[in-house]
Formats: C-alpha cells, sequence, structure tokens
C-alpha cells in the first residue's frame, strides 16, 4: 500500500487524507499532540476530537476555504486508492 499521503504541511500542522477512509469526507491533522478530524464540507471538527488552539484553527480553516475543491479532489483519490496530489500550504 502507498505510504502516508500527507497533502500539506504548515504551521506545525500536518494534513492528511486516509486511503479507503470512512464517510462523510473529512481531513486529518496532527499538530503536536492534537490528532483532530475536520469535515471538507462545513469545516466542522467530527464529533469527540481534540481542538486546535485557536490560533491554528483558524489557519486550518482559512487553508480549508482557499483549498476546498482541491481537498475533495485529494479525499476522492484516496477513496480510489490513488495517489493525492499536495495541495499548497496557507504560508
Amino acid at each position: 500500500m502507498f505510504a502516508l499521503p500527507r497533502i500539506s504541511n504548515f504551521g506545525g500542522m500536518t494534513i492528511v487524507v486516509y486511503y479507503n477512509d470512512h464517510n462523510p469526507p473529512h481531513f486529518h491533522i496532527i499538530y503536536n499532540e492534537v490528532r483532530c478530524r475536520i469535515l471538507i464540507e462545513s469545516g466542522k471538527y467530527m464529533s469527540g476530537h481534540q481542538k486546535l488552539p485557536k490560533t491554528k484553527e483558524k489557519e486550518a480553516l482559512k487553508w480549508l476555504e482557499l483549498h476546498r475543491n482541491d481537498i475533495m479532489r485529494a479525499w476522492n483519490d484516496c477513496r480510489a486508492n490513488r495517489v493525492p496530489s499536495k495541495i499548497p500550504p496557507l504560508y
């Protein structure tokens, strides 16, 4: 199988989408000890997940707003076992 599909990295956050992950469409953020999942459509946290510090949350949501279509394409690629394209960082 493929390596962990990191689609972006900025501000100390690593953004990943897993192969064959479950619906609804989402991406994972790893930041220090925080591990969370964010819904692509709404930008809300999936239930039961840790939250990012507010400044990092704002950055992640701004990145989502700028690249929502690209993130969804990466989600679809991973669901089809294709390697997703990298997405530019926020900065």
